[in-house]
C-alpha cells in the first residue's frame, strides 16, 4: 500500500509540473497606487515583538514560592 502511495505521490508531482509549464500564462502588472496604505506598521509591531519579549523574560525568571531541588 505504501507503494502505491509514494506512485501515486511522484506521478502527481510530475503531472501537476507539466501542466504548469503547459499552460500559457498572460502576465499583467498590478497598479502599485496603494501600496503604501500598510506604512506605518513596522510601529505596532515592534511594540508587540518587545512586549512578547518582556512577557517571556518574566515567565522565565519568575521564582514564585515553589521550592527547587538541590542536588547533592
Amino acid at each position: 500500500m505504501r507503494k502505491v502511495i509514494m506512485g501515486a505521490a511522484a506521478a502527481a508531482m510530475l503531472a501537476g509540473s507539466s501542466m504548469a509549464n503547459a499552460a500559457p500564462v498572460a502576465r499583467q502588472a498590478s497598479p502599485v497606487a496603494k501600496s503604501d496604505s500598510l506604512h506605518g506598521g513596522e510601529l505596532w509591531l515592534a511594540i508587540l515583538a518587545a512586549g512578547l519579549l518582556a512577557f517571556i523574560l518574566f515567565q522565565i525568571n519568575e521564582n514564585g514560592n515553589e521550592t527547587l531541588p538541590l542536588s547533592p
